[in-house]
């Protein structure tokens, strides 16, 4: 059975746009932008999020996020420290109060310190490599010879830097 012919294309004709339809539709392209740009303000707003450079460009805010998960990393990092300075700082029993001050659990506490005391000896691409609270919580788990092998080879099993 033959294939049944092709009826072809039927030539259209083109007309080009006239000044005012490229002016209205430009128009409108900025309507939709400066909306959009009030919605992310809007957001912004109501969560109480400071637009870097007040630019709701978002590379920008993708960018702004990457340096907040680093500054927060450090700052778990450095909550840690202190912690473990206070506790040897205080006499027996004044340590649980304190935390009580601050508002931990002991058990944060702990997990905090432990963290510190963990990356306190470690090169700077394995913190580098940790990123974000998710990345330094996963690597807790992992004992010092698989931290020292990452350390040195860039991976240990299936991680790797």
């Amino acid at each position: 059975m033959g294939r049944t012919a092709n009826p072809g294309l039927v030539p259209v004709e083109l007309t080009p746009l006239n000044e005012e339809a490229v002016l209205a539709g430009q128009n409108l392209m900025a309507v939709l932008h400066t909306e959009h740009e009030a919605t992310v303000r809007a957001v912004a707003a109501q969560l109480g999020y400071q637009l870097p450079a007040d630019c709701t460009d978002p590379d920008l805010i993708q960018r702004d996020i990457a340096a907040n998960m680093r500054r927060s990393v450090e700052a778990c990092l450095e909550v840690g420290r202190g912690l473990a300075v206070l506790k040897a700082a205080c006499e027996h029993g004044q340590f649980l109060p304190r935390l009580e001050v601050l508002g931990i659990e002991r058990k944060v506490a702990a997990r905090f310190m432990q963290t510190a005391a963990k990356f306190a000896s470690r090169s700077t691409p394995v913190l580098k490599a940790i990123g974000n609270q998710s990345k330094l919580f996963e690597m807790l788990i992992l004992d010092d010879e698989q931290l020292d092998e990452l350390e040195l080879t860039g991976q240990t099993g299936e991680l790797k830097l």
